[in-house]
């Protein structure tokens, strides 16, 4: 029926059916589309959401826009941006950790979740650690409250997450810089996260209420 081209390059789109309009993560911004008439997709600007970070993905929810937004340092806090996808105006933002690469809403529209991949520099001298934030919005965007899973070593039989097939072998890192969170899927109860750690070989369960992460799950291969 048709399509659209974005000049600015387009890497994750989310759709708001409230107002028809399709958002595209575009560089230091974020491209809104009409989609009213798909025969005639029309974009009606951009939202620059960051003067030096790039935005990596975007979610919508309940009229609501959720911007993931890497800090211009690699190695600094992220952020999301929040905006009404029908006024486009900014409701607030929150801090979440190093280099969010994806972000959700939970089904019931409370928590807004990022898996922070933290990824080395090249020669890993400098190695963040990977987390998954998690941002209570009940209260409002403006009061948003964030609390950042991590992954201690301590807390999980390495031992044997590694002959199921779990794997941490970044150059001196331990499983807190290794793990690299990367997407999520959420429990249709808004009650536990599943976040995919890609280049370890496995999957994070998390318990959204408490802010942790409840186990790893090795995917044996």
């Amino acid at each position: 029926m048709g399509g659209y081209s974005s000049e600015l390059g387009a890497e994750i789109v989310a759709y708001d059916p409230e107002t028809h309009r399709a958002f595209l993560s575009v560089g230091s911004g974020v491209e809104v589309l009409d989609l009213s008439d798909p025969s005639e997709v029309a974009s009606q600007g951009t939202i620059e959401v960051t003067d030096g970070g790039s935005v990596t993905s975007v979610a919508v929810h309940g009229g609501v826009l959720a911007a993931a937004v890497q800090a211009e340092e690699g190695a600094a806090n992220g952020m999301v941006s929040f905006h009404s996808t029908d006024t486009l105006l900014q409701l607030g933002s929150a801090e979440v950790g190093v280099q969010p690469d994806m972000v959700t809403f939970t089904p019931d529209g409370r928590y807004v979740l990022t898996a922070n991949e933290g990824e080395p520099n090249d020669d890993y001298s400098v190695d963040p650690a990977g987390t998954v934030s998690i941002v209570d919005i009940s209260e409002g965007m403006e009061s948003a409250r964030v609390t950042t899973a991590g992954f201690d070593p301590s807390a999980f039989d390495l031992v044997g997450l590694s002959q199921q097939g779990l794997r941490v072998f970044g150059p001196g890192a331990s499983l807190t810089e290794d793990v690299e969170p990367e997407y999520i899927a959420v429990s249709s109860d808004s009650s536990t996260a599943y976040v995919t750690l890609q280049e370890n070989n496995a999957i994070a369960k998390v318990n959204i209420a408490q802010g942790t992460v409840s186990a790893i799950l090795p995917l044996g291969f």
